[in-house]
This record gives C-alpha cells, structure tokens and sequence, in this order.
C-alpha cells in the first residue's frame, strides 16, 4: 500500500455519518479516486456545505468508496471524523498544510530540519534513519570507511569473549555468537558451529579450552570437526557456505609454556636445538624405547605389552638368555621357558640326567647279574653285540623267546641245534608237569629220582627214546 497524490481528482458523495463514503463519479472537468490505485492511501479533504475535513484517506474499488483513515483537521478544531449530513458533499485530493515540505524566504526547508540548495544542514542523521549518528569520520567515535580497495585502517579490534562452565553438554553457536569461545572447569563439552549460511566466507571462531577435560567441535550437523585438549587453543576459518554444514580451515595454537627459539623448541627447557632431542625419555606410547641407556651388544625386546629392555634376549622372546657360550657348551632347558647350558664331557663320558638336569658321567665298566627265582612272569632275554670288551649295544627280542624264572622254562617257537645235537639229562632230578596241551621228548635211559614225580596231563604224552 503507498501514499499517492493526484492532480484535479474530484467526486461527490451523499453518505451519510462519519464512516467511508461512497463514491459517486468524477466532478466534471477532473478525475476519478480510481487513479489512486485500490488499497493506495491519498490526501483528501470533504466540504458539506459549511463543515470540512481533512486527512488521509484509503481507496477501494469495493463501491468505490474511500475510508476517512486519518483525520489531521476538521471545522470543528479536532482530528475526529465530521457528521456528513447525507446531502451532496464534495471529495477530491488535496496537499494537506500538515504534510507539506515548503522553502522558506531563505530557500531552507525548515519542516523536516535544515536543507540549503539540496544539502543537509540539519541536526545528525541517526543509524535508524540511514545516517550514521556522527558528524565527523575521524578520532573517536568516527565512521569506519573503506578506502579504494575496500580496506579500512585501525589501530585494533577488541572481540567480544563468552566464558562457558563444562557441563558434558553442547553449546551451540549462531551467527550473534562471540568470536572467543573460553570453556572452564572439569568436564568435556561440545560446541556445535553455526549454520554456515548464514555466514561469510572468512567468518572465524576461536577456542580456548581452560578446562581439564577435552573441548570437541562439531559442524551444523554435528559431525567432528576439531578437538581441542586441555590448555589448548585452537581457531577456525569458514571457507565455504554452500551448505548448513559448511567448509571449515582448522588451526592449533602453540600453548602459552612453549616457545620457540632462533633454532630451538623449549617445553619449559631447551628440548630441541638443531634437530637434536634433548629432553626426556620418550615412552613406548610415543613411539619411544623409554629407555636411556643400553646393554652392550644386548638385544631391545619387550618386557611387557608397553615396556622394552636392552640386554640379553630371552628364551620367551626367542633368545637363549645366556651372554657366552664356550666351544662344545650343550644347551638345555632347566625350567618352562628357561634355557641353560653345560659344557661338553670328556672322553667316554655319557650324558645322564639327575632330576632333570642333565649332568656328564663315566660310562658304565660292567653289569651287574642277580639270580632271579622270584619273578613268575615271562621276561624276554636280552642279548649283547659283542663277547668281550665295551658293550656297543643291546638286542632285545621279541615276545616269541620268553623265560619265566620260577619254573626255568624257556619258550620259543622252535629249537634250532646248529650242529644237529639236543642233549638234555638222563635224570629227572625235579618234579615237573608237563603243560596242559603240550607232550614232551626225551632220549633215554631215563631214570627219576626218588621222590620226583613227572606229572602228564589228559591228552598228553612223554615219549622216552
């Protein structure tokens, strides 16, 4: 809706009362308030006979008719509508004195302030109004302006900072959100950035994390974006805004007790000069050995899931433990997972073990042989490789010779008598049974002592030749 002025617009009405009045067609010789536009406001005035109004009035195609809005002077000395009689009253537009912009004698606009030949000479023209609140542009409380290349010259900017209690929370950030984030005390906290549309490319934030736990920043759909640890600081550039989420530059601050030298890094003292560490140990969780001196010759290993050693390599990490060996040394192991050694045994001497450690001895010169009348189950004779001398090594046969020391009976097969002679005695000197299922042979003359029996079982027999 505008306010518009016309020239010659003039109808005549005969309503009745205080409310719109309804339009009856153009005066001869001027214009219809159809000119006005519908819903456009206009400058009018109403005479019925000796009573007349002025204000501003709102036009309607709907009738037409034209709604008495504002009231700014009638003939009854008020700004409240006029009692129209109902007879024929004039309406048309008008350049009411109320709203008037006029020169004076001097050429100076005096209504709205100071204007002389098209220039402002009146009081300041504030920010609201589109002016700028000040009436010079330079020392305190001037206008910053920007030069031929857009850029402005100052002497600093003081951001503003907001402090944050952790909580384990998110804050969340706008576009009206301070530039310094500073987070305080002992939780971890969140802090969501800003719909990158609705910010510039170069927008920036900073974080300082004053607090022992982690600061963690994410972007508008809370994806990571940094972290920053205890006593860090780090600033954020914004690259792009084609999206709510945004393109952000990430950078880290150097923390308040490090500093750099012409060639050196100092963490509280010179730890690097010229590319040399000159600090602490470095552990294992950084890549380290932890360790600051080392056996020599030894091995590094580990000792733990984070620790290392230098020394001697262990059975457990592949070594033998022992630091020297002499020539002939024979390694074993005296315990799970321990190695040990002996030296090698002179000559003739035979390895023999004694609770499980093994130890060197003289062999063995002789046997010794023990009559065995007890033993009443079947043993399996044991012969020697050789009839004199050292014995080189034992035979053992198999469970088809066996003897039985009880009753001297010795079982094979088959006899073999390599020179065709079996001799056995004319003399039963012992009572004997022959076994069940077996018969016996004997070349005689046989003659049983007295007392002696021969026993021949059921289905046996004794054949004497």
């Amino acid at each position: 809706m505008a306010l518009v002025v016309y020239d010659r617009v003039q109808e005549t009405t005969t309503t009745s009362g205080t409310g719109s009045v309804t339009l009856l067609g153009a005066v001869s010789g001027f214009q219809s308030f159809a000119v006005v536009g519908n819903s456009n406001t206009t400058y009018y005035t109403i005479t019925d006979g000796a009573a007349w109004e002025v204000g501003i009035g709102t036009y309607s195609t709907s009738g037409p008719t034209l709604a008495r809005t504002t009231v700014l002077s009638n003939s009854n000395g008020n700004t409240s509508p006029i009692t129209l009689s109902g007879g024929l009253a004039q309406v048309f537009v008008t350049y009411t004195a109320e709203k008037s912009v006029n020169l004076d004698a001097s050429d100076n606009v005096t209504p709205l302030g100071t204007i002389a030949s098209g220039t402002w000479q009146g009081t300041t023209v504030g920010v609201s109004y589109g002016g700028t609140g000040v009436t010079a542009s330079s020392g305190a409380n001037s206008v910053v302006l920007r030069d031929a290349n857009q850029n402005t010259s100052l002497n600093n900017i003081f951001r503003n900072i907001t402090s944050t209690v952790s909580a384990a929370g998110t804050t969340v950030l706008t576009a009206a959100s301070s530039f310094t984030q500073v987070l305080t005390g002992t939780l971890a906290q969140t802090y969501q950035l800003p719909d990158a549309t609705t910010l510039t490319n170069g927008a920036s934030f900073q974080f300082n994390n004053n607090s022992t736990g982690a600061l963690s920043i994410v972007n508008n759909g809370s994806s990571p974006v940094a972290t920053v640890p205890a006593g860090g600081a780090t600033q954020l550039f914004l690259t792009s805004t084609s999206t709510a989420n945004g393109t952000w530059d990430t950078h880290g601050f150097i923390p308040e007790n490090i500093l750099w030298g012409t060639n050196s890094l100092y963490l509280a003292t010179d730890v690097i000069t010229g590319g040399t560490w000159n600090g602490g140990t470095i552990g294992t969780a950084y890549g380290g050995t932890g360790l600051t001196s080392f056996t020599s010759g030894g091995a590094l290993y580990a000792t733990s899931t984070s620790s290392l050693t230098s020394g001697t390599l262990p059975a457990t990490s592949g070594g033998t433990g022992l630091a020297t060996y002499t020539t002939g040394d024979v390694i074993y192991a005296s315990a799970t997972n321990t190695l040990a050694k002996i030296g090698i045994g002179s000559t003739g001497q035979v390895l023999t073990v004694a609770g499980g450690i093994p130890t060197w001895a003289a062999a063995a010169s002789g046997v010794t042989i023990t009559n065995d009348t007890s033993t009443a189950t079947a043993l399996y004779p044991t012969f020697t490789s050789a009839t004199s001398g050292s014995v080189a090594g034992l035979n053992v046969t198999s469970t088809k010779l066996t003897f039985v020391p009880t009753t001297g009976s010795l079982t094979a097969p088959q006899t073999v008598a390599s020179n065709g002679l079996v001799v056995n005695s004319n003399t039963v000197s012992a009572s004997y049974s022959i076994p069940s299922g077996s018969s016996a042979t004997s070349t005689g003359p046989m003659t049983v002592n007295s007392g002696v029996v021969v026993t021949v079982p059921s289905g046996s027999r004794w054949v004497v030749l």
